[in-house]
């Protein structure tokens, strides 16, 4: 079931993300280490009072969480553990229906390398690098956009 993050989520929602991180080899243990700090309970709920964060859970278990900011995608991880089974896509089906078509062309998010398959398979269209500079280490992701159909 997909249901919007509550307080409460916070920790596991983090939890979660810190699985995922620590299975990118991409990242180096410096750069993974300031990822994870920047990620908190707090910042989490943090955010969700500026923009739209959904869960996907199922047994009282939370298996997925993705974040929306205007059509920007700001959060998508699922548990490593139930990856490939769809969760993914539902969550991101589940916030990119959310972003009005008439307010904005496409649905963007800057992805990281790991994920750049994922969001292709789901008709993402890779626009290139893009580089954040995140404490003085570079952060290197992919520009990848969904045209939103008109209607």
């Amino acid at each position: 079931m997909i249901r919007q993050f509550q307080h409460g989520d916070a920790s596991s929602c983090c939890a979660l993300i810190d699985a995922c991180l620590k299975q990118d080899a991409s990242y180096s243990p410096s750069l993974l280490s300031k990822m994870r700090s920047i990620e908190t309970p707090q910042s989490m709920t943090e955010h969700a009072k500026l923009f739209y964060i959904a869960v996907y859970e199922s047994e009282d278990r939370i298996l997925g969480v993705a974040g929306l900011d205007l059509n920007e995608i700001r959060l998508l991880y699922v548990s490593p553990e139930y990856q490939r089974r769809g969760i993914g896509r539902m969550l991101l089906e589940h916030i990119s229906g959310m972003v009005p078509s008439i307010l904005f062309a496409e649905v963007f998010v800057y992805s990281s390398e790991q994920a750049v398959a994922f969001y292709k398979a789901c008709g993402f269209v890779d626009k290139g690098p893009f580089t954040f500079d995140l404490e003085g280490e570079a952060l290197r992701t992919v520009f990848m956009v969904l045209p939103i159909p008109p209607g």
